[in-house]
């Protein structure tokens, strides 16, 4: 009798227990992120369900049931999802407007994401800000200096290419204008090419916030090639030192990087005599400044990859001494 006492008490405590241990989340429970801007969420697995919300880009989904048949919805064949926002939220969403999340990927497939939306030149304004703010958050929660990079990189090629959208497709200002306010002094106006830049200073301290990684010297190229404020209007001395802060500040930093050729060759450009024959004392003084900044910057390419440019720096200065 003790002994069959004793059993069914640890019968009973087995049944208490029980729903305690069936309510723990499964660990292979499967998770989706929205891979576009405005995803519908949906009542019933239909184009033409009712609608329950709509998702921004990188909006991170509970995979709770799939449809049992695919269906073609925008020339795109595939299943339906019955997913969970974090808020709680249920419905469906299609599933070629949401890619599986693995922790194991979830970098690349943030990049990924961000590399098929920047592909899409048609892209509305709102959705290139959508992806641009979405990178933001996501170099906040980076684990780690590398994931950080990676992100940070895509995050500010999104800015840059949402910023070609103001102007490309004429967007109201009323439309842009909250969004470049909230980038804050990261953005420049050009009044003389009427359209926001990033400011280079912000790509060349990422450079040297990643330096060691591979997406610095990306970094120090995006800085090189953003476009500058103002206009030089023909006058020598600008168009030296805009080459200077741009193509030099990188061939100063990366003499032997992959971009040198194509740096050097603006460099080279630059570097002619038209409109030499306009400026005054003033101006030639400030070309032989503008001249010595440059070859100063040049000190760490070798000799051999700079011949020309050194050729032609040279004839200019002793052009400017006359």
């Amino acid at each position: 009798m003790p002994q069959q006492r004793i059993l069914l008490t640890l019968l009973v405590l087995l049944c208490q227990l029980n729903p305690v241990f069936a309510a723990t989340p499964s660990k292979t429970e499967k998770q989706r992120i929205t891979a576009a801007s405005g995803v519908k969420m949906r009542a019933t697995p239909r184009p033409d369900g009712q609608e329950v919300t709509r998702l921004f880009i990188g909006t991170e989904l509970r995979e709770l049931e799939r449809s049992e048949k695919q269906e073609t919805v925008g020339g795109k064949t595939d299943s339906w999802y019955r997913v969970a926002t974090p808020e709680g939220q249920e419905g469906w969403v299609f599933g070629a407007f949401v890619l599986p999340l693995e922790p194991e990927r979830r970098v690349q497939t943030l990049l990924d994401i961000a590399g098929q939306r920047m592909a899409d030149e048609k892209a509305p304004f709102v959705d290139r800000a959508d992806l641009a703010n979405f990178l933001k958050g996501a170099v906040e929660k980076a684990l780690d200096k590398a994931s950080a990079a990676k992100l940070e990189l895509a995050r500010w090629r999104a800015v840059r290419w949402a910023l070609g959208a103001i102007t490309s497709q004429e967007v109201p200002e009323k439309t842009y204008e909250p969004w470049v306010k909230r980038q804050g002094e990261v953005l420049v106006y050009s009044e003389p090419a009427a359209e926001w830049m990033v400011d280079a200073q912000v790509l060349w301290k990422l450079e040297e916030k990643y330096r060691g990684l591979p997406e610095a010297e990306a970094f120090a190229w995006e800085a090189t090639t953003t476009p500058r404020p103002g206009e030089c209007e023909g006058y020598v001395p600008c168009y030296l030192a805009l080459v200077t802060d741009a193509e030099g500040e990188y061939l100063k930093r990366y003499p032997i990087g992959p971009h040198a050729e194509k740096a050097l060759e603006a460099v080279e450009q630059v570097l002619g005599t038209d409109g030499l024959d306009e400026l005054d004392q003033d101006g030639r003084a400030e070309l032989r400044k503008g001249l010595s900044s440059l070859e100063t910057a040049l000190g760490k390419v070798k000799p051999a990859r700079k011949k020309k440019v050194m050729e032609k720096l040279q004839a200019l200065r002793k052009a400017a001494s006359r």
